[in-house]
């Protein structure tokens, strides 16, 4: 049986049309980089695959199911980097635009739709305002990072490195007030509001846009201590 969210029409365009976005930026990173247009595509294609399983687990019981389903998650949020810093020399083997790798925190305003969640009354406070406005702020600090080098062919280690910081921040707030308002054993707030930001739609969020965005993170970091440092 699968299990959805009464979520906002506007909830669902934004969320399901940026999972629909991902595979073709990728594959635009890697073309307007002038690197492999190829590379780009496969990786484009794994992250598709990625997102049609995300897709299953986040409708399915599985989660609740599993003996560790609450670890699926945070492994989804590892994995896709993890995969990334083992075999980087393939992912970097030519040199990659910062400018589009730090353009896909500009998705991270879509994290708004916790706000509008939370106003609708299916998400509680606790949860929504952290990680709604932290995803907020962080997309605005890229845009920001953007317009300011946008004449520039480089942009500056600290520019690449505040929207990083800010983006790991947001996520560590994010996971802990997660976690820590919804039902399960790691939970130390009971809102008056049930957490169930795990469902169809919202869920997809931490199941693949999360690791997604930590994906490009790591993929900025790892392009400029290669190439630009």
């Amino acid at each position: 049986m699968y299990k959805m969210l009464d979520a906002h029409v506007l909830t669902v365009i934004l969320i399901v049309g940026s999972i629909m976005v991902v595979p073709f930026y990728i594959l635009g990173v890697y073309v307007f980089s002038e690197a492999s247009p190829k590379k780009g595509m496969q990786i484009g294609s794994a992250f598709l695959l990625w997102g049609s399983l995300m897709f299953w687990v986040c409708l399915s019981d599985i989660r609740k199911e599993l003996a560790l389903g609450s670890l699926i998650i945070p492994l989804s949020w590892l994995l896709p980097s993890l995969i990334l810093y083992w075999k980087r020399n393939w992912f970097l083997s030519q040199k990659l635009s910062q400018h589009w790798l730090i353009g896909l925190q500009l998705f991270r305003v879509i994290g708004g739709v916790f706000l509008i969640e939370m106003i609708l009354g299916h998400l509680p406070g606790i949860f929504a305002y952290p990680a709604g406005l932290g995803d907020i702020l962080v997309g605005l600090v890229a845009l920001g990072v953007l317009l300011a080098y946008r004449k520039s062919e480089r942009i500056p280690k600290a520019g690449i490195f505040i929207v990083i910081g800010l983006g790991i921040a947001d996520f560590l707030s994010a996971f802990f007030f997660g976690f820590t308002s919804s039902a399960g054993p790691f939970q130390l707030f009971y809102p008056a509001v049930t957490n169930n930001v795990g469902l169809f739609p919202t869920g997809m969020i931490p199941l693949f846009l999360v690791p997604c965005a930590i994906f490009f993170h790591t993929l900025s970091m790892l392009n400029y201590l290669k190439y630009e440092r």
